[in-house]
């Protein structure tokens, strides 16, 4: 495919100045380096430009996955470098934000007298191309109908924004930044602190009694059920997007509170499943071999591949991974994880090749003189 480098070369600023001067589609081929045939046939002659296949949810669930075609992949992922040289995240935003994780989201709930959850309904299905073009469309973008149905057709598959396309994530960022900004007001407004990681919204607070603004318990009925709040639920509603009921929940610092899979209650950790899942694994490895406890271990630890064509990871991969994140959470000076990194090495010196070879060599000369490796 010529002429189609994976990244664009120019600076941020030029980006930027580019694409608010857009006025034609010829414009955006010549914005991505993209020849303008080459641009026309990837957007709308080329036939199954995705491939699409579903994985599973950690509730049971099944998630649609649409993966473009290397093409459109590549145009995708040189448009969403442009846009996030042009998108300004919010303090509250997290998720696909560069030096931002699912620890910085949590930080700011640690200590808290209340954690509030609640989850976004079906988020990048909910964005769909009307909104997608409507965003280019109006303030601070303001391009042309012309340019944003082009960049909206970039964007979008089956009229809504795919789960897979690199333009996704920054995409639905741009589009929740008017939410954001009201969501933000409306924690100040009652002593709370905001943030969200793509669907996952977060209140805390540390006032006595949690605002009703935000969430209560209704006071008559049987069922003690979690209520979102009507100026929440106000503002969530009018930006198109639909709370999941069954992922509302109210943690106050006598329970176990939990943002984006991390305890707040006293500093960010990890769950201690977490970490009994990481001793479990070096426990096998160091009793029956790599290969043995890969059998055994890893379809239940190591994650399923987001697209067809990837291989799973060896448990090994999946092994360092896990405790890299347990570093990430708790910090390399934490004895939790220097205990399970320095095993986690020496088993790898263990069973490394050279080491190998000196057990080789030693069973040959045990063969030829009869004495034991110990002797050797």
């Amino acid at each position: 495919m010529e002429n189609l480098s994976l990244l664009l070369e120019r600076s941020c600023e030029d980006l930027c100045e580019d694409f608010h001067s857009l006025k034609t589609p010829r414009d955006v081929a010549a914005l991505l380096d993209v020849p303008y045939k080459r641009f026309v046939y990837h957007l709308y002659k080329e036939e199954n430009r995705y491939t699409s296949f579903e994985i599973p949810k950690k509730s049971g669930d099944r998630r649609t996955i649409s993966a473009p075609v290397i093409g459109l992949k590549i145009i995708q992922r040189k448009l969403s470098q442009v846009l996030y040289c042009v998108y300004n995240p919010k303090p509250s935003v997290h998720g696909f934000v560069p030096a931002k994780s699912i620890l910085t989201n949590a930080l700011p709930h640690v200590k808290k007298r209340y954690v509030l959850n609640a989850d976004l309904k079906d988020f990048f299905p909910s964005i769909n191309f009307g909104r997608v073009r409507g965003l280019f469309m109006a303030a601070p973008y303001g391009l042309s109908p012309e340019v944003a149905t082009v960049l909206a057709q970039i964007c979008c598959y089956e009229g809504k924004l795919p789960q897979g396309a690199p333009t996704s994530p920054v995409v639905s960022n741009m589009i929740c930044a008017r939410m954001d900004r009201q969501l933000q007001h409306l924690a100040k407004e009652y002593r709370s602190t905001y943030t969200r990681y793509a669907d996952d919204i977060t209140f805390s607070t540390t006032v006595p009694k949690f605002p009703k603004a935000l969430a209560y318990v209704p006071e008559e009925g049987d069922e003690k059920k979690l209520i979102l709040g009507e100026k929440l639920a106000e503002i969530i509603i009018s930006n198109d997007f639909r709370v999941n009921e069954q992922k509302v929940r109210l943690q106050d610092k006598r329970s176990h509170q939990e943002v984006t899979g991390l305890t707040v209650n006293e500093f960010p950790n990890v769950d201690r499943r977490y970490v009994r899942s990481i001793r479990a694994i070096l426990h096998a490895w160091d009793k029956f071999g790599l290969q043995k406890a890969q059998e055994v271990y890893l379809e239940k630890y190591a994650p399923t591949p987001r697209y067809p064509q990837q291989e799973k990871s060896s448990l090994k991969q999946v092994l360092h991974g896990k405790i890299e994140f347990l570093a990430m959470v708790r910090g390399k000076e934490d004895q939790i994880y220097q205990k399970h990194i320095k095993k986690y090495f020496e088993l790898s010196q263990r069973d490394s090749i050279p080491h190998k070879a000196i057990l080789v060599r030693q069973e040959a000369v045990h063969e030829q003189t009869g004495t034991s490796n110990d002797e050797v």
